[in-house]
Parts: structure tokens; sequence; C-alpha cells
């Protein structure tokens, strides 16, 4: 263990005098105290900051509410709107129904009208006589040359016995392959 500088101390010692330590102990406490004045000013800075917050609060608040205020107003405002809209839909639809059920169409057709009908009719009638006319015609005329495929019964039945009989061929074949090569 190290032994304490003991010259140190002496000198310390016969240097002591009351009145340098009450300076000393003065200029210690006058410093605390102004460290302290300067943290109390921060502190009243800081509490006005906090109260100017405060205010600034309490003055959005109360713009919320004015604004909510109104926002439930505007909502009244406007369902009654809505209301009063599905009134007047609900009203010009009955006046519609209502009318459409009220309503008589008096019409009176002369025999003139009746004769243009008749003879628009017949017009359509004879075109439509006409074009078929024509199809008849060129179908006769395909038929007369020979164009296109055109099998009868007997033909199709051989074609189709004939397609059958070769496919069984392969088949048969296809298998006489395979065991001869196992």
């Amino acid at each position: 263990m190290k032994q304490p500088d003991t010259a140190a101390l002496r000198e310390r010692l016969a240097n002591y005098t009351p009145e340098e330590e009450f300076k000393q102990k003065t200029k210690e406490l006058e410093w605390l105290l102004q460290e302290v004045n300067f943290q109390i000013i921060e502190v009243r800075n800081l509490l006005k900051e906090i109260q100017a917050l405060k205010e600034e609060l309490h003055g959005i608040h109360g713009s919320l509410k004015h604004t909510i205020q109104r926002e439930q107003a505007a909502s009244k405002a406007l369902l009654a709107a809505k209301d009063s809209a599905d009134n007047i839909v609900d009203g010009i639809s009955n006046a519609i129904v209502k009318a459409e059920r009220n309503t008589v169409i008096h019409a009176k057709v002369d025999d003139s009208e009746l004769k243009k009908v008749n003879q628009c009719s017949a017009k359509h009638i004879e075109a439509e006589k006409k074009l078929l006319d024509e199809h008849c015609n060129k179908i006769t005329k395909h038929l007369q040359d020979n164009e296109g495929v055109w099998l009868s019964n007997g033909w199709l039945r051989f074609t189709t016995i004939v397609l059958t009989i070769c496919f069984l061929v392969v088949i048969l074949w296809i298998h006489l392959k395979t065991k001869i090569l196992h």
C-alpha cells in the first residue's frame, strides 16, 4: 500500500488559515448560486413556453369544437336535403305511374293507312320470294355442276366400313409388332 505524501499535507496544514477557507467556500457558494439562478431562469423560460403551448392548444381545441359543430350542422342539412330529394323522386315516380294508368290514347287508323300497310307488306313478300328464287337457282346450278362434296348414304356407309377395317388392321399390326419385339 502506498503511503500518502505527508509533506504536501503538512505544507497545506501550515498554510491553512480560516479566512482563506472562508473565501474559497464563499467563491464556491457564489458559483453554485449563479448556477442555480441560471437554472431557475431556464425553468422560467420553459414554463413560459409551456404556458404559450397550453394557450395554443386551448385555441386549437376551441377551433376543433367549432369545426365539429359546423360539420354536424352540415351533416344535418345534407340528410334533410337527401330526404327532400327522396320525397321529390317518389312524387315524380308516383305522378308518372298515375299518368300511365289514367292516360288513354285514342288512335284511329283510316282505310288509306291500312291500304299503305298492305301494299308495303305485299312488296316485302314479293322481295322475299325473289330472293328465295335466286337462292334456289344458285343451289340448283351447284348441284348440276357437281360442285362441293355430295355423299349419298350408300357411299357414306362404304367409307365408314373401309376406314374401320383400316383402323383395325393398323391396331392388329402394332400389336403383332410389339409381340415380336418382346
